[in-house]
């Protein structure tokens, strides 16, 4: 697997601290001082503490979420439906919070199409194939990547060690559709 849904969420920290933030002129500055440009350190400050803060909600949301029994069923065909019709999810691009990886789905309307054809919103799709990611990553992670990720539901772990085939093939059919992107 190339790129983890996991690595994409740390990712969000570097993309969202890249962003210029235009300070506001303060009382406290004076004619001395120079113009500031950027953030201040306190700025600064309080943008990683918030974007690390929603990083971690959306692992704990992402590791808790329950994949639904019949998820391979529903997900393997909708991937390769996906693949054929040359359409690139959001779930494949980096730097984005789940938020904005849901309201981006929603705004494609052919992936809306195959969607509703497999009775998936598109939070179901995101949220579903976001935890099998982190699941699946987990799994074959025999290092230390995985310390910091909380606790799995276990129902997930357990769907997806009793069902190494179907969960590879996912796995093939995800890195197909990301090989679109480069």
């Amino acid at each position: 697997m190339r790129s983890t849904r996991l690595h994409t969420l740390l990712g969000v920290a570097a993309c969202l601290l890249g962003l210029t933030i235009v300070p506001h002129a303060t009382a406290q500055q004076t004619d001395q001082q120079a113009p500031q440009h950027g953030p201040t350190a306190e700025q600064k400050a309080e943008l990683e503490r918030m974007v690390h803060e929603a990083i971690q909600q959306d692992i704990r949301a992402v590791a808790q979420y329950k994949l639904p029994k019949d998820f391979f069923a529903h997900m393997l065909p909708l991937t390769r439906q996906i693949r054929v019709a040359h359409i690139i999810p959001p779930t494949q691009t980096t730097n984005m919070t789940l938020a904005t990886t849901i309201r981006r789905t929603e705004a494609m309307p052919e992936l809306q199409a195959l969607l509703q054809q497999y009775g998936l919103s598109a939070r179901d799709f995101v949220m579903s194939i976001t935890a099998f990611q982190m699941t699946a990553e987990r799994l074959n992670d025999t290092g230390a990547r995985g310390k910091n990720i909380p606790a799995l539901d276990p129902d997930n772990v357990t769907l997806l060690r009793t069902h190494q085939g179907l969960m590879q093939a996912l796995l093939n059919n995800m890195d197909e559709e990301s090989e679109h992107l480069q």
